[in-house]
């Protein structure tokens, strides 16, 4: 009997090594779940180790420029602060149901604050007025809306911005000139204001305006619909758009076509001012969309904490041509690389 019982010991000592190894296991099994599924359009998040605060930052998409700048300085911004920025936006300005999308599922994990550019003011309303519900301060970047509950409105007096730079193209083409107007999506606000001011600068300045078309504020519509307009009208001598996506869209058909059609943007982005400094586009209508980013989530952190933030905050605009762009170009390289 003695004789067992030190045999059933030693089978025991030999066991506790087996178990602590079967123990690690099934601890290391359950601190490496597997990663959370991926949204099905753009999204890019910084996030800083440890508990910190969380802005939800949505776009219209990230298919132009002016957003990627957006973007860039909410992610300077937010490194700079030491928070976390979720950043997202559907793959196509058009896809407004994506972006109410985007919005439900920011309000449903809880964020800090909310930025958001509202592709469309009427079925991103009531995904705005969740997340107030649910005690989420609520910043409209580039694009205001109707929601009366937001903290601030942050971007460019859209419509004056864009008289701004239709009067310098007018100034150029001069009186009795012809032209086209390429615009964003139809209902978006943005857009409306600026085709509102891009309008009466021609007519003030007495330039025909030939015809308005909606290229859906993406390059290979315009260049598709400049294509068309060449083929109808046998004089175009400026075409003028609400977003520089549409003007290298444009600028592309129209060296296609081999014809001396002048070609202004809105945004001010890198690839324009760069046709610009090159000669090939007369100029741009710059926001200030890293800036936009920036003072987003400066003030969305603010409105999470619970202290004053302003109602209206001018992100600023200027004209990028020739004489400028080069210096413009470079300053907003500078902007970006600082951000990477």
């Amino acid at each position: 009997m003695k004789k067992q019982l030190i045999v059933l010991a030693m089978i025991l000592v030999l066991m506790v090594p087996f178990m602590a190894a079967c123990a690690s296991t099934g601890t290391t099994a359950a601190t490496t779940a597997a990663p959370a599924g991926t949204a099905a359009a753009a999204e890019t998040t910084t996030a800083p180790a440890g508990d910190t605060m969380t802005i939800g930052f949505v776009v219209k998409s990230l298919a132009d420029q002016h957003w990627v700048l957006v973007k860039a300085g909410a992610e300077a911004e937010a490194k700079k602060l030491g928070v976390n920025v979720k950043f997202i936006a559907p793959n196509s300005e058009s896809d407004v149901q994506t972006q109410v999308d985007m919005i439900d599922t920011l309000v449903g994990e809880g964020v800090n604050a909310l930025c958001v550019a509202p592709s469309s003011q009427d079925a991103v309303l009531p995904a705005l007025q969740k997340a107030g519900e649910a005690g989420i301060p609520v910043l409209a970047i580039d694009t205001d809306t109707s929601y009366d509950k937001k903290v601030a409105f942050i971007g460019t007096g859209n419509e004056a911005a864009a008289k701004m730079g239709a009067e310098y193209a007018a100034s150029v083409v001069g009186q009795g000139a012809k032209a086209i107007i390429l615009r964003g999506r139809l209902g978006d606000p943005t857009h409306d204001q600026r085709e509102a001011g891009i309008k009466a600068a021609l007519e003030a300045a007495g330039v025909e305006i030939l015809e308005i078309k909606d290229a859906g504020s993406e390059a290979e519509k315009g260049l598709n619909v400049t294509q068309d307009l060449l083929t109808r009208f046998p004089q175009i001598d400026l075409v003028i758009t609400t977003a520089d996506s549409m003007a290298q869209g444009a600028q592309r058909a129209i060296e296609a076509a081999g014809v001396e059609t002048l070609v202004m943007g809105f945004d001010g982005t890198l690839p324009v001012c760069e046709m610009v400094i090159a000669g090939k586009m007369l100029g741009s209508t710059a926001q200030n969309p890293y800036e936009m980013g920036v003072l987003g989530i400066q003030n969305a952190v603010k409105a999470a904490k619970g202290e004053t933030v302003e109602a209206r905050i001018d992100s600023g605009a200027v004209v990028v041509s020739k004489d400028n762009a080069d210096a413009f170009l470079k300053e907003l390289e500078a902007k970006v690389a600082g951000a990477q």
